[in-house]
C-alpha cells in the first residue's frame, strides 16, 4: 500500500480569514502518497463527532423533512476527475437517517486524467453538514480542505 498523506481540517474560512471552529465535527483527509497518470484512487474523509452529536446522511429522507444533509463538494480540476462521494450506511434516528461516531469514513473516488505531466497537483473540496444532538441543531456549516496529489 502506498504511503498516505493525512491532513486535519479543524478551521473554517470566515470572510476569507481562518477561524477556529466551534463545531463538534473534526475532519481528517487521507490522500494516496503517489499516483500515476490514468490511475483511479480515492480520498478518505474521516468525520469525527463527539457523542451525542450526529449529522444528517445524504439519503433524501432528511432533506424532505427540512434538514441539511451532509455533502462533499470537490472543486473542478483540469487534471483530476471526481465522482460522487460514497457515504457509509446511515443509522435510523426516529424518522431521520443520521451518521454518528468518531470514525465516519466517506470515500471520495477520483481518476487522474491520462497523459497528466508529473508533478504536484492541489485539489480542493468542502464538507457541508448540519450537526444536531437530539435537543438542538447548530446552523449549517462548511469545512474546506485541500490536499496535494503527487503524480509520478
Amino acid at each position: 500500500m502506498p504511503p498516505v498523506l493525512t491532513i486535519i481540517a479543524t478551521t473554517v474560512l470566515v470572510g476569507g480569514v481562518a477561524a477556529a471552529s466551534s463545531s463538534p465535527l473534526v475532519l481528517t483527509v487521507d490522500a494516496p502518497g503517489q499516483l500515476s497518470a490514468g490511475e483511479e484512487s480515492e480520498l478518505r474523509l474521516v468525520l469525527s463527532l463527539q457523542h451525542p452529536w450526529y449529522i444528517y446522511a445524504p439519503t433524501g429522507v432528511n432533506e424532505a423533512q427540512g434538514m441539511i444533509e451532509t455533502r462533499v463538494h470537490m472543486r473542478r480540476h483540469d487534471q483530476v476527475q471526481f465522482t460522487e462521494a460514497e457515504f457509509p450506511k446511515a443509522e435510523a434516528f426516529g424518522t431521520f437517517a443520521v451518521l454518528a461516531g468518531e470514525n465516519i469514513v466517506v470515500r471520495q473516488p477520483f481518476r487522474v486524467r491520462p497523459r497528466v505531466p508529473e508533478g504536484e497537483y492541489r485539489v480542493r473540496g468542502a464538507v457541508e453538514y448540519q450537526a444536531c444532538d437530539g435537543e438542538i441543531c447548530l446552523p449549517p456549516n462548511r469545512v474546506e480542505f485541500s490536499v496535494v496529489l503527487n503524480i509520478r
